[in-house]
């Protein structure tokens, strides 16, 4: 039996997730502003934190615009070949700053050496940078007991194609909440019940930008943990070494 298949976030219903998405980040630079004013003077950790909420709220815009385009059919994505690997580190270090507001560990884990995928570079960052804001934001409320959280930013290889995800140690994940989120969203604040601190956005920018890329989000595992996933496909052409 075939099994039942994910429906892409139309645009006016994203662009519903994304007004409460973008509420975060700037509700922290607000109150920050509000505790620093009173405050003698503001030291250069203070302003950093600022600084890095500032950041991932105009990196979340520029993502969050991108979807909205390939939700309207406005823009269409060539495919060229990228490196996943290269992209990974890149995603850890922009995520890095913003995973230290929230005390989350970033990991990076890629199984061996890979050629480049066919991919839109832009596209492929702004979705994974997405994904992660989206999981650093949930972690926090999902954490169950005393330990370090951590996000592990990942890549391996299958029969299918080159299987890139992340991964947190306090999500539990199922297809089941992947679909009910997307026909949720834009009616309720937060259309994922087990990423309770998050609308979502984030993830249906994610798989709005892969759906036009000819690939498609989905829930996936790495090793014990769980969260979101995608299998692009390996470059045919030719390299120079």
């Amino acid at each position: 039996m075939r099994s039942e298949e994910t429906s892409p976030v139309t645009a006016d219903r994203l662009l519903v997730s994304i007004a409460e998405q973008l509420k975060m980040p700037l509700l922290h630079i607000a109150r920050q502003a509000e505790l620093y004013g009173s405050a003698d003077h503001i030291t250069p950790d203070k302003m950093l934190r600022m600084q890095l909420s500032a950041e991932a709220a105009l990196r979340l815009v520029d993502s969050y615009l991108l979807g909205l385009e390939l939700a309207k059919g406005q823009t269409a994505l060539l495919l060229e070949p990228v490196s996943l690997s290269s992209t990974l580190v890149d995603i850890a270090h922009q995520l890095e700053g913003f995973a230290r507001l929230y005390d989350v560990d970033l990991e990076l884990h890629v199984a061996g050496k890979y050629g480049p995928v066919m991919a839109h570079a832009l596209g492929l960052k702004a979705a994974f940078l997405s994904l992660g804001y989206s999981l650093i934001e949930a972690l926090p409320s999902l954490q169950a007991e005393r330990r370090r959280m951590s996000l592990r930013l990942a890549a391996h290889r299958t029969p299918h194609g080159l299987v890139a995800g992340l991964y947190g140690n306090a999500t539990t994940l199922n297809t089941r909440d992947l679909r009910m989120a997307q026909q949720l969203s834009g009616e309720v604040r937060q259309p994922f019940t087990v990423l309770s601190a998050t609308g979502g956005a984030g993830i249906f920018v994610a798989d709005t930008i892969f759906r036009a890329m000819d690939s498609k989000l989905r829930v996936g595992r790495h090793q014990k943990l769980s969260g979101f996933a995608v299998t692009l496909q390996p470059s045919k052409q030719l390299q120079l070494v």
